[in-house]
């Protein structure tokens, strides 16, 4: 009794292992990618794994271009705000600058705008050789299946 119970233990868990389906948005992402996922899946089981890996890195780089944009964009904002600021101030060599406030301001956020464009560009290099990495398992999958029906 108790091995029929372990045995069906193991076919459910097995056949829910099995059951991972891409969903019809991964779908579209692999046939926009130019990948016929089920002549590849049909092909081997290792293929489904690349496949899986291909959706991983590709949804990776689409976050860090979305990130690093946004990083960028913001960043050359308060640059830009930080700046006009800091220049509305008029100081000679003879007076103090009356307006020392607008010169601290201005002057914190070009300095954090810098700040945020710099954070951005390691988040451009990561999407980068994310999406060469993508590519270069996408070639060798290609690369294997010369007869793999286009789309």
């Amino acid at each position: 009794m108790k091995n029929i119970i372990f045995l069906t233990l193991g076919i459910v868990c097995s056949i829910q292992l099995n059951a991972q389906d891409f969903s019809p948005k991964q779908q579209q992402r692999l046939d926009y990618l130019g990948l016929d996922y089920n002549y590849l899946i049909q092909q081997s089981e290792a293929n489904e794994q690349k496949l899986w890996e291909i959706l991983d890195m590709d949804r990776k780089r689409k976050n860090n271009l979305i990130m690093g944009s946004s990083f960028a964009g913001l960043g050359l904002l308060m640059f830009t705000g930080g700046n006009l600021i800091f220049n509305r101030t008029t100081c000679t060599d003879d007076e103090l600058c009356e307006d020392l406030g607008a010169i601290v301001v201005g002057g914190g956020l070009m300095i954090l705008g810098t700040f945020e464009v710099g954070v951005s560009l390691p988040l451009f290099i990561s999407s980068i050789k994310r999406k060469k990495k993508r590519n270069k398992i996408i070639r060798e999958l290609q690369a294997q299946y010369l007869l793999m029906p286009q789309q």
